[in-house]
């Protein structure tokens, strides 16, 4: 298990997420213009709110925007969480000199759509898997004719 040090500023966060969601985060990530909150599986549906009711309610107080990622303790399971707004072709993870490698593979139509503004949200997503499973995320892209 990794224990990450929370300064104050992520102490504060954690607080206003869970005031307005409901729900205390399990982990968190500040990037220049989002904030990302993993919540437990069961407490997504809760920490997102009806609509996205609570997401648009945190996008103001937080001045960026907000996502909700459920959480996993399965890596594989984790990256098909994190990337679930595509179409992900195959999920491969191999095991190199005591790393895991998670090779994601992706219609060549969403690659703009996993790598994200800026390659912000493929950034997101090596930086906690690294810091969760100590992996590192490789993404490939196939033609689907």
């Amino acid at each position: 298990m990794i224990f990450v040090e929370l300064n104050s500023e992520d102490l504060s966060y954690f607080s206003t997420f869970e005031k307005i969601t409901g729900v205390m985060p399990v982990d968190y990530l500040n990037t220049e213009s989002m904030l990302l909150f993993l919540v437990s599986q069961t407490e997504l549906g809760k920490a997102i709110g009806k609509k996205g009711m609570n997401i648009e309610r945190l996008k103001p107080i937080f001045r960026k925007k907000v996502i909700v990622i459920a959480d996993s303790k399965d890596l594989e399971t984790f990256v098909k969480q994190f990337f679930n707004n595509i179409n992900i072709l195959s999920v491969e993870v191999n095991n190199i000199m005591g790393e895991q490698a998670v090779i994601l593979t992706v219609e060549d139509k969403d690659r703009g759509i996993a790598i994200g503004k800026d390659g912000e949200r493929i950034k997101a997503a090596k930086e906690l898997l690294k810091r969760k499973f100590n992996a590192t995320l490789h993404l490939k892209t196939r033609r689907i004719l």
